[in-house]
């Protein structure tokens, strides 16, 4: 049948079932966008599970890739949509805490029963408009709990991910976690730092990035899941300051983390080891320069380099922002300038504070911004030479200054702005 090109993400994974399902092979929606539909959530993508082999679904639909075929799974390209496709499997013996030694093609209720979580167990045929639930789903789904099937502790002991994937969950879609589930995350926690830091960070951003960050940060300290993979003490139950609850709820994950890391920073100072004295608290009351931190965080979660440069960029640039009413137009017009302003005033505004003056702070940086807060320079480097200046290291220190004086607007135009330069560089 053909489908509109302006199809949405769920009427091309529906062409996709019903192309299977007529070809004598059952296909269902599973997983995750299931749980989204019967919450009244937007599903961000569509997966589908089919007694199809890969080579069937191959066959069928001949423009796929192969991203797991050993595992049955295949990439579905359809009305501009990629959707995985992924054969009814039962999962061997897991060896690594993370891959099944091998997997048999099964049926679809085999299939759920291999699932982590009974939230994300279901499926739904789009067609016949009929969930399927082997694994009770839609009543835990209904009382808001999370909780894994089969037996927990087996389910973590296969893949110690799933861990963070019981919190994150938790955490995103408002759930509790079942008891049985919760005590069996707590005799693993210590099994999480065998998961790669590359896996780990990824779970981090997702759950960093959703609005109910707090919540799964907490749920993190409180399972002991954190103190494995964190590299630095944790504070206790209600020792956290309060950064992450105050963000917004859409915000970027380097000023998430960047609010974690403050909200996680213990209360006092641990005490100096014998013969060595204990350096002063740092930049926004830390116990170690941001840059250090920062690269501890970076091996942590495995940040990529333009992570760890903005993460200590929003520390160290948080304390001068704190600042502001008494710093140059021209610093804050810089700070204004830097892509990561947004992220910055983000963070600003989070910080635990009786009396938040962000309010003024705002209304400032937006009558600056009403302005160019970024204009090419009215001098330049070839200006300076033409001046009669030698290049050397004097020449970004008056570049600098010339760009600050015009960020104060104190020059007419470029010819008062070459004037300067020329007072500038006359005594040298």
């Amino acid at each position: 049948m053909p489908i509109s090109p302006k199809a949405t993400a769920q009427q091309a994974a529906t062409e996709v079932v019903r192309r299977l399902q007529e070809h004598g092979h059952e296909a269902y929606f599973a997983g995750g966008c299931v749980r989204d539909q019967i919450m009244g959530l937007t599903p961000q993508d569509y997966d589908i599970a089919t007694s199809a082999k890969p080579s069937e679904v191959l066959t069928l639909f001949p423009r796929s890739r192969k991203v797991g075929a050993a595992f049955g799974v295949i990439l579905v390209r359809q009305a501009g949509f990629t959707m995985e496709v992924a054969t009814f499997r039962c999962d061997g013996p897991y060896a690594d805490g993370r891959h099944p030694a091998q997997v048999t093609f099964a049926t679809a209720r085999q299939d759920a029963r291999r699932r982590d979580f009974t939230c994300n167990g279901l499926f739904f045929d789009p067609i016949a408009q009929r969930l399927i639930d082997y694994v009770d789903g839609r009543r835990d789904i209904e009382q808001k709990l999370l909780r894994a099937i089969g037996d927990a502790a087996e389910r973590f002991q296969e893949d110690h991910l799933r861990m963070i994937r019981a919190v994150r969950f938790a955490a995103r879609l408002g759930f509790t976690i079942a008891p049985p589930t919760w005590e069996a995350i707590r005799a693993s926690a210590e099994k999480i730092a065998s998961v790669s830091r590359e896996r780990i960070g990824e779970e981090m951003r997702m759950l960093l990035t959703a609005a109910a960050r707090q919540r799964g940060v907490e749920l993190l300290r409180d399972s002991g899941l954190l103190e494995h993979f964190w590299p630095a003490p944790i504070v206790p139950p209600g020792g956290m300051k309060g950064w992450l609850g105050r963000l917004p709820a859409t915000c970027g994950f380097t000023a998430a983390l960047a609010a974690m890391w403050l909200d996680l920073e213990t209360e006092t100072t641990p005490a100096a080891s014998p013969g060595r004295t204990q350096p002063p608290p740092t930049v926004a009351g830390l116990r170690l320069p941001p840059a250090s931190y920062g690269q501890r965080l970076q091996k942590a979660l495995a940040l990529s380099g333009r992570e760890r440069e903005d993460l200590v960029w929003l520390v160290e640039k948080l304390p001068v922002l704190r600042q502001w009413s008494s710093l140059p137009t021209a610093q804050l017009k810089r700070l204004l300038a830097d892509p990561r302003c947004g992220e910055l005033r983000r963070l600003y505004q989070a910080q635990p504070l009786e009396e938040s003056d962000s309010a003024a702070l705002e209304s400032r940086l937006n009558e600056l911004a009403r302005g160019p807060v970024a204009p090419p320079p009215l001098v330049t480097g070839a200006d300076l030479i033409r001046l009669g200046a030698t290049p050397g290291p004097r020449f970004k220190r008056w570049l600098d200054e010339l760009y600050d004086r015009q960020l104060e607007e104190e020059f007419a135009d470029a010819d008062a702005a070459l004037r300067a330069a020329q007072k500038l560089i006359e005594p040298h």
